[in-house]
């Protein structure tokens, strides 16, 4: 079986308003776990400047993408030609991050990649003493840390490697099963738990939550009461 692991590097965070600047793609032999064929490229925004944080972050400038980015579209083309011959795709955070960047960019010339996708950051079966799920985090784990964090084609292949190490057959069914969020029923003074198990601060809500696979839901023990929101 081959999967195509996919990451983007973009001038943003919003998929409806920002754009792709990188976009990086393995295609990967799920059961020999090695690379076959690879695609990084940069891509041109015309005179649209990027802000100091994306270059800070990334470390791609205005320079790079002047001389070495190519067109979206034939960036696009290549992708989906990578694709054909896989059978699901694979980004860490894909869901809520690379799938619908690549999904707007896609309708804008009629195009349109219709593979499922498995997300790094819910359906691998991660042991439960991992209490983060950021990347560079889950690298240092698994002993294949990044060698430049935050480039399309260094992200994918660390996060193939770790994925490696796990059933993908396993990792295909979790694909399956929905992801919920848990909501930590603590007080103030009792934040630090809620942290120290993996919880974020959503401050839109002044809640700490988390979110995972629904069949997780038996297996949890916290020392602090927790409500399921679907």
């Amino acid at each position: 079986m081959y999967v195509l692991g996919i990451d983007v590097e973009t001038t943003g965070l919003s998929p409806d308003n920002d754009k792709i600047i990188e976009l990086g793609a393995v295609v990967w032999d799920a059961d020999l776990n090695k690379p076959v064929a690879m695609m990084n490229h940069l891509i041109s925004i015309g005179e649209q400047q990027l802000r100091e944080k994306t270059t800070q972050l990334t470390g791609i400038t205005d320079s790079d993408l002047t001389n070495f980015g190519i067109d979206e579209q034939q960036a696009l083309l290549d992708l989906l030609k990578l694709s054909e011959k896989c059978d699901y795709m694979v980004a860490h955070n894909g869901n809520k991050f690379d799938k619908p960047f690549i999904d707007n960019a896609l309708a804008k010339y009629g195009l349109k990649l219709s593979k499922s996708w498995i997300d790094s950051l819910f359906d691998v079966p991660y042991p439960c003493q991992f209490k983060k799920r950021r990347l560079g985090y889950l690298a240092d784990e698994h002993g294949c840390s990044i060698a430049f964090a935050h480039r399309a084609q260094f992200d994918v292949l660390a996060m193939l490697q770790i994925c490696s190490h796990y059933d993908w057959q396993k990792i295909i069914e979790l694909q399956k099963i929905p992801v919920v969020t848990i909501i930590a029923n603590v007080s103030y003074e009792e934040r630090d738990k809620a942290k120290s198990a993996g919880f974020y601060f959503d401050r839109n809500t002044s809640k700490w939550k988390k979110k995972l696979k629904e069949s997780q839901l038996d297996s949890l023990c916290y020392d602090f009461e927790y409500s399921v929101n679907d």
